[in-house]
């Protein structure tokens, strides 16, 4: 089902034409027995000389389905909300204008009922845009009493601060070989 959804997702993108060049982002997970939520910052960039209008679709773990909820999309450098389509329960699609040779950063946020001991961040579509992402950079954040029991990616570094335990992670040059999962 993955790979229907990432082609769907890039014959998306190449009917309408050119695309955005996706070159980063930056993503805090907050993780309890509960919900699993995500707050993320998605950097875009047109390099051509004309306007450019790109449908992006933005994929949920596949058996998340119909446990995802409060979906949010901020156009920062719009300084306006942004509105979507529920595709399906496997995703949102959206579209991004950009002026010529401009860029603009977006913020998604999303909530997730958690009903398994695993967490999942869809990464591995990255590879659909074609080249690694330049900087990636990942923050986990849980009660210093959630027991974290494994990572599809291991941190960087963890550390607590108030009651909280924060993991992190920096990526540069990062094509994703896997989603990002948390086990627990």
């Amino acid at each position: 089902m993955s790979k229907a959804i990432c082609c769907l997702f890039l014959l998306r993108t190449f009917a309408l034409g050119q695309r955005a060049d996706f070159f980063k982002e930056d993503i805090t997970f907050r993780l309890d027995a509960t919900y699993f939520r995500v707050e993320g910052y998605y950097w875009f960039a047109n390099h051509s000389a004309a306007p450019l209008n790109s449908e992006v679709y933005y994929p949920f773990p596949t058996y998340a389905g119909d446990q995802i909820d409060s979906i949010r999309i901020y156009n920062i450098s719009a300084g306006r909300e942004s509105g979507f389509k529920r595709e399906d329960k496997f995703g949102i699609s959206f579209v991004l204008h950009l002026a010529s040779l401009d860029t603009a950063m977006l913020q998604i946020k999303y909530r997730q009922k958690l009903t398994a001991d695993s967490a999942v961040y869809v990464l591995k579509t990255t590879q659909g845009w074609g080249r690694p992402l330049d900087d990636a950079e990942f923050k986990l954040i849980t009660p210093d009493s959630f027991m974290i029991t494994k990572f599809s990616y291991p941190p960087d570094e963890s550390f607590a601060l108030d009651k909280l335990r924060i993991y992190h992670w920096k990526k540069r040059n990062f094509m994703p070989a896997e989603d990002m999962t948390f086990y627990f």
